[in-house]
């Protein structure tokens, strides 16, 4: 007879709950709107495009992302990579042909909205233990 025994290496194996799990998959995930998760540079250039409303230049976004987070070719390369994967949209400032103004696709704006919902509520599930 073969019986199992126990060791601390066991607790290891067993997958985490929560929001750990929500964070993994999230950042693992590879659907269409994963580029959002790349790295925490493609995060957060999103974030900020997410609450400029459509209203952020490539130099609003140089200056105000922390210069630890990305470099200013490193956001031309988010950028770039992000509208040819229809993650954003680039359009022309009206006053001043030489501005261009990113926006977020429909499809990326869900996704970051779905992806603080799901936090949120994981959240408050994780501070009533």
């Amino acid at each position: 007879m073969i019986t199992k025994t126990k060791s601390i290496f066991d607790f290891y194996n067993e997958k985490p709950k929560g929001l750990f799990d929500f964070l993994s998959a999230t950042f693992s995930s590879s659907n269409s709107t994963s580029f959002i998760y790349n790295t925490k540079a493609h995060f957060i250039i999103t974030l900020y495009i997410k609450e400029q409303s459509g209203y952020a230049h490539f130099e609003l976004i140089y200056n105000d992302i922390p210069k630890n987070v990305a470099s200013r070719g490193t956001i031309q390369s988010i950028l770039d990579m992000g509208v040819k994967l229809g993650i954003y949209t680039k359009l022309t400032y009206p006053n001043d042909r030489r501005v261009k103004l990113y926006n977020l696709s429909k499809a990326a704006s869900a996704e970051v909205d779905r992806f603080f919902t799901n936090f949120l509520e994981l959240s408050k599930n994780f501070s009533k233990k």
